[in-house]
């Protein structure tokens, strides 16, 4: 954040990279910045304030004054210094009214839905890095649809809720998105009212929503452990026949290499090498990127694609429209649950495909390059210092591995032994 002394020239001449902003704070008044982006420039306050839910005692509050132009200069220091009035005498400044904790960032007036966009701006994963915005927007949705008539209320009447009131909402919740989507949506919602606590002590003392943990309203969520077993291999293959090319070979390929729905669904020809044969995901769960081989049955896949992409198409797997579940605004196909179960008329989702993968690599007594396979991290010390495992390394393993998925979708179980 640097720091310059304000004049109307200077901040004329300030202008930020593309795509930018660039907050620059004046030498001569004290917590005046200003905020240059590529269309606008905004003139904003920044104070520090007690906060006893603080690690360091203290958070900083910013209260925007105008922007450059509509405002100048000497309006915005006049604001922040304070000043005198004929009628009112003297004014107190914006600093002053922020550490009296009369502006509506003590949190008083601070609504529900203004604290969801908070809790995804100011908070970080347990890595420290930003949520995505995959995440974002799914947990938003789900609060969005779920506490409609809360948005709009100040977190001072969401402390206030009571507990009739919650039990009653929940088993509303219940009735309409069964037992783990209530359970879902009231723990998303009980972490955005805990960090409310936190950052607002005054305003939100509890958090009312601690009834239904209490009183053990909430159905405990098991993990899941769906995934294909026995004669189910060669219902699955032949249940996924009736999708067409794309969304068959974009199951098979999740199949083949352990991935995630999205992980599959969104690959790029960019990230897929037939020279090295070789595969990245630049982007996955845990935000640290996957080098896999390819096996000779995603290969082959690859290939078909390949010998039907469109000229300029990114997808390896690009979405059809005429196909029902198939399209997507972004132009790649959608994995569905939904449709999977329809046509193969099995209880397996598409992470299902994933566990699949996993159990079928332990059975064969592979463990480590199935975790390395999967981008499941190891935090052991030798793990993180001293694991030098590459994709040629994993070739054979998962050569093994999909192999034997192959051999279970088109043979059925039972293994043929040669006696000699």
């Amino acid at each position: 954040m640097p720091k310059i002394k304000f004049t109307k020239s200077t901040l004329e001449k300030l202008a930020a990279p593309p795509g930018e902003r660039v907050d620059y704070f004046d030498t001569e008044t004290r917590g005046l910045g200003l905020r240059v982006g590529n269309s606008s420039k905004t003139f904003f306050v920044k104070v520090d304030i007690r906060d006893a839910g603080s690690k360091t005692g203290y958070r900083s509050v910013r209260k925007t004054l105008g922007r450059f132009g509509e405002i100048t200069l000497e309006q915005a220091r006049k604001e922040i210094q304070g000043y005198d009035d004929r009628d009112k005498g003297f004014v107190p400044g914006v600093r002053l009214e922020i550490k009296r904790g009369q502006t509506k960032m003590h949190g008083s007036d601070v609504t529900l839905a203004q604290m969801l966009e908070a809790y995804f701006l100011e908070k970080k994963t347990a890595e420290g890095n930003s949520y995505k915005p995959s995440t974002v927007r799914g947990y938003t949705n789900i609060v969005t649809r779920h506490f409609e008539t809360w948005l709009s209320l100040p977190l001072a009447e969401i402390g206030k809720l009571t507990p009739e009131v919650v039990i009653d909402r929940y088993r509303q919740a219940e009735i309409g998105h069964g037992p783990y989507g209530a359970r879902n949506a009231f723990v998303m919602l009980a972490a955005i009212i805990n960090y409310a606590r936190v950052k607002y002590p005054g305003v939100v003392a509890t958090n009312p929503l601690a009834v239904l943990r209490f009183g053990k309203h909430m159905k405990k969520i098991q993990a899941r452990t769906e995934r294909l077993e026995g004669k189910e291999f060669g219902i699955f293959y032949q249940g996924i026949q009736k999708f067409n090319e794309n969304i068959r070979d974009c199951y098979l390929f999740c199949l083949y290499h352990g991935l995630r729905s999205q992980e599959a669904a969104t690959l790029r020809w960019e990230y897929v090498n037939l020279d090295r044969l070789t595969l990245t995901i630049p982007d996955t769960k845990n935000r640290r990127p996957l080098y896999a081989p390819l096996c000779r049955q995603s290969l082959e896949i690859l290939e078909r694609r390949l010998a039907q992409r469109e000229e300029g198409c990114p997808f390896v797997f690009p979405a059809v429209k005429t196909v029902r579940y198939s399209t997507n605004k972004t132009g790649h196909v959608r994995l569905m649950a939904t449709a999977l179960k329809l046509n193969t008329g099995l209880n397996i989702t598409v992470h299902g495909l994933r566990r699949t993968f996993i159990t079928t690599a332990r059975r064969l007594k592979i463990f480590e390059d199935a975790d390395r396979l999967t981008n499941h991290v190891d935090s052991t010390i030798s793990g993180r210092h001293y694991d030098a495992t590459d994709v040629e390394d994993l070739r054979r393993p998962l050569q093994t591995i999909a192999g034997e998925l192959e051999r279970l979708m088109k043979e059925g179980t039972a293994k043929v032994l040669q006696l000699h």
